[in-house]
């Protein structure tokens, strides 16, 4: 075998077997290790697609793994914060990988300007979630949901206990006019 040719094949095997190690920080923060198409994450692992995936975020709440079949579309992010979006003159086969918090919540958009639909996930775990679509335009982010931390039953008695002291109050008042304009006429 000549002498350049196994330079290549060694360079061709460390480059596939590199990790990429992602850092998750969040309400629980952890680790994860993408290498060969198999993502492992505290002792269990997720198989990935078959692409090869650029990580942004890495060390947000939530990490994103990008690739699109189109060199020719364009990355945009946003400054700090896990946001991004993939645009094409032409169509693109958009695969995202994300890595988040349990309790993100990561969404993906296909379709551009004023249409965006909502793009359900080909596979997802509390942890991670594996978007694939084609088209034009991509946008991902993600965030965390605004929820009431008092239970639902209390939550309930304060709403009855603030309608009933609205009603009462607005009872008393007219009560109260009443009884004041009999007294001037």
């Amino acid at each position: 075998m000549p002498r350049g040719a196994l330079i290549l094949l060694v360079a061709v095997a460390l480059a596939s077997a590199q990790s990429v190690v992602l850092v998750v920080n969040g309400t629980t923060p952890f680790k994860a290790v993408a290498k060969d198409s198999v993502l492992s994450i505290n002792g269990s692992e997720v198989a990935l697609p078959q692409k090869r995936l650029s990580w942004y975020f890495n060390g947000t709440y939530t990490v994103f793994g990008i690739d699109y079949s189109n060199p020719q579309c364009q990355l945009g992010t946003w400054p700090n914060q896990p946001k991004f979006y993939v645009a094409c003159s032409t169509g693109s086969d958009f695969t995202v990988v994300t890595v988040k918090d349990p309790k993100a919540r990561a969404v993906c958009y296909v379709g551009g300007g004023s249409r965006k639909d909502v793009l359900k996930p080909a596979a997802a775990t509390p942890t991670v979630e594996i978007y694939q679509t084609k088209g034009l335009y991509i946008e991902c982010e993600a965030g965390y949901p605004a929820v009431a931390s008092a239970p639902s039953t209390l939550l309930g008695i304060l709403a009855g206990i603030s309608s009933a002291s609205a009603t009462l109050l607005l009872v008393m008042s007219v009560l109260l006019l009443r009884s004041l304009f009999k007294k001037e006429h």
